[in-house]
Order: structure tokens, then sequence, then C-alpha cells
């Protein structure tokens, strides 16, 4: 008995210290905290207001989901009190709003880190996906087929953050996305992914005067993947596609931007 409590022990430890270890505690450490897109008209760096921290940065690349280019140069998560980035002329257009960071359980995590890393949570197997319409899902919340091709040829050491911009439909669409969520997170680590941050947001402090997500939106979110296949293989879930029902329920728009995250391995 006491060994079989001292296993039971040493693997709710190890789940912990996994679950710990992610990138989605890190960047929601701070409080308040901010998500910015930033369309930068040069190449200066723009200029953080004082006490601002900058929790995580990525460099836009295309749009994924949705119409048009990616029109954002940058996104941030940005921490700390006050106006967290004064407005100069090297920006052109910015969305600005603070956001509540919500995180995971982490023994939560941690187990799902593990059943990934036993293989008893085994990745998505099949070919990648290249045509959505086969899926018989909202075409307006799933990738063209342009943007499919734009993603797979690119290198194969690629490791795209997708950052989501989330509208709800009222009455219900919140909880309806909640439970597409729960499954969509654990298909993206099932394929290697993780999850980078996810915030409500709270109040928008300078909306977008132009581009792909202009608007009022409820949630952000950005999940990386570790190649460049890796999100057209969650259909091969069995549970994942079950769920997207779930996500065409809930959802009103969505624009979701394929990005390059700085400062990471």
């Amino acid at each position: 008995m006491f060994w079989a409590l001292a296993v039971v022990a040493a693997l709710i430890a190890g789940a912990w210290l996994l679950g710990a270890r992610e990138r989605v505690f890190k960047i929601s450490r701070g409080a308040p905290a901010y998500f910015v897109a930033l369309k930068r008209s040069g190449e200066g760096a723009p200029t953080l207001a004082p006490g601002i921290s900058i929790a995580w940065r990525s460099r836009a690349d295309f749009t994924f989901i949705g119409e048009g280019d990616a029109y954002w140069t940058d996104f941030f998560i940005l921490t700390g009190e006050g106006n967290p980035l004064p407005l100069g002329p090297e920006i052109a257009d910015a969305y600005v709003a603070r956001v509540a960071l919500l995180r995971p359980p982490i023994l939560a995590l941690g187990v799902l880190k593990l059943l990934v890393l036993t293989g008893l949570l085994s990745r998505p197997r099949g070919q990648t996906l290249t045509d959505p319409r086969a899926l018989g899902r909202v075409q307006a919340f799933m990738p063209s087929v342009e943007a499919i091709a734009g993603l797979t040829t690119r290198p194969p050491t690629y490791q795209p953050a997708m950052v989501n911009f989330l509208q709800y439909k009222p009455d219900g669409g919140a909880r309806a996305y909640r439970r597409y969520g729960r499954v969509a997170l654990r298909t993206v680590y099932r394929t290697g992914g993780h999850l980078l941050f996810y915030g409500r947001i709270e109040q928008v402090l300078h909306a977008a005067k132009s581009g792909p997500c202009l608007g009022a939106w409820d949630d952000v979110a950005a999940m990386r993947y570790n190649r460049p296949e890796a999100i057209l293989t969650m259909e091969h879930a069995p549970d994942y596609r079950a769920a997207l029902s779930a996500r065409d329920e809930g959802l009103l728009r969505t624009c979701v931007i394929a990005s390059t995250p700085e400062g990471e391995g």
C-alpha cells in the first residue's frame, strides 16, 4: 500500500511539474494584462510606457482563417500599470485591449502533457487537410484552400502561433464554444502543440481602424504548433471532429492569423 501511494504521489508531483512549466503560465503571470495588435509604418520598435513589460511577442505572417492579408505586423501581451503603449507616428494602426488571461489548472494540464508524452494520447494520424469543404462545416470558420497551401509550403521548421480573434453568438454562444475549446486544447497538445494564452477582453482601449479584425471581439487566444501541418491533422481525432459542431454553434465570427513568436525556443 505504501509503495502504491508513493507511486501515485510521484505521478501527481510529476504531472504538476510538467504543467507548471507550460508557457501559458509564464505569459499570464503579470496583471493587469493587455493584448495588442500593431500595424507598424516603419521598422522602428514601438515605445512602451514606463512600467510596462512584454510577456509575449509575435510577428504576424499571414491570415489563416478570414479574408485579406494579415494586415498586422506584430502581436503582444503586455503587462503593467497604466496606458501600455503610447501610439506614436511609427504605428499606422493598433488594437489595444485589457484582457483577463485565463489559465487552465496546472495539474490538469500536466496530466494532459503526461498522457501525450507516454503515448496514451497519441498524435492524430492521417493525411493533412487540403480541402475544408469536405468536412461540411461553416466555411467562414475554416481555412481556405489557398491558406492551407500557404501553410504547407512553409519550411518544416516553421512553428506557427495561431492568434485567434473570437466573437460569440448571443445567448449561449460562449458556452458552446467552451465545449469545443476543451476538446480543441486536448487535440492541440496531441499534435505536439501548446497553449500560449487565452484572454477575455475586458475593455478596448484602442479599436482598429481597418483590417480583417475590425469590430467587437469577446476573446483572444493563441496556440503554437510544432510543425506547419500539425493544425491540419486535428480533424483525424474523432472527438475533435465531433466537437466542430459546438464551434459552429458558438461562433459568430473569427479571424485567425499565423505568426512567428520572438524570443521562444
